[in-house]
Parts: C-alpha cells; structure tokens; sequence
C-alpha cells in the first residue's frame, strides 16, 4: 500500500507486484502468479494508492486485431475498494484522453464468470453502451 495523497487513481506498472496480485483475482487473468499481468503494446496502468483498484488501458495497433475492434481497451478492471466503480470508470477514461487523446473505448465482460445479474453495469452507469457479443459470447461494451 502507498501512502495516499489522493483519493484518485495513480499510474503504475504492469510489474507491479501489489497490482500483480490483485490481477490474480480477476476472471480474465491468464496466469495466476505471473510477475507481468499485461501483455504486450501501448498501455494506460493505472492503480489506487490503497492498491484495491486496478485499470488497464491497452491501446493496440488496429491492424493488429483480430475482431476488428479500434480504439482504447480496457483489457482489466478489478475494484475491492468502497468507490463506485462507475465513478473510476470515468476517471480512467479522462486520464486515457489526457495521455493519448480523444478515441473510442470498448471492453468485453464474461457474464458468466461474474456475480452480477447486469453483467457491464458499472459501464452502462458510465455511459457506455451495449454492443453485441464477441465469438466467444462476451458481452462488448463501448463509449464513443
């Protein structure tokens, strides 16, 4: 835990270990215990200084993916903290355009891998929308 200066979030590292372990909690993690919980690319990590939020922006190269989605990614998303996930949402997306400039966001939530009967709610809150399913059959969300 680092000592908070603010109640906001703060940018981090995809190595960091607080950040690492809070990872492993989360649906999408790949390899629980991994030292890196990003994978490659241009990314936004961001954290809160009581290491209960961890935001990840990834900003891939359009060319690159395979769905055929543009803009910035939020490819994790995990709160244990008190705050309103809704609220941190709109703080990520603001420090996202504040680094890389205006663009669409998107993300993908597995329903079936989460407590919640409105899988995304957070986002809608945020005012993202509901933009179909993936192949897979994760609900895709997006805020122009």
């Amino acid at each position: 835990m680092l000592l908070p200066f603010h109640e906001g979030l703060m940018r981090t590292t995809h190595f960091d270990p607080e950040m690492s372990a809070l990872a492993d909690r989360h649906y999408s993690r790949r390899t629980v215990g991994a030292r890196q919980f990003c994978y490659a690319g241009r990314k936004l990590v961001l954290r809160d200084y009581a290491g209960l939020v961890l935001f990840v922006w990834m900003w891939p190269y359009d060319e690159l993916r395979m769905d055929g989605q543009t803009g910035y990614n939020c490819s994790i998303f995990r709160n244990e903290s008190g705050r309103l996930s809704s609220e941190i949402i709109l703080e990520a997306e603001q420090l996202a355009l504040d680094k890389w400039g205006p663009n669409r966001f998107y993300t993908y939530v597995d329903g079936r891998k989460i407590r919640s009967t409105n899988p995304g709610f957070c986002f809608l809150k945020a005012g993202w929308r509901k933009d179909g399913f993936s192949k897979s059959g994760l609900l895709r969300l997006v805020k122009s």
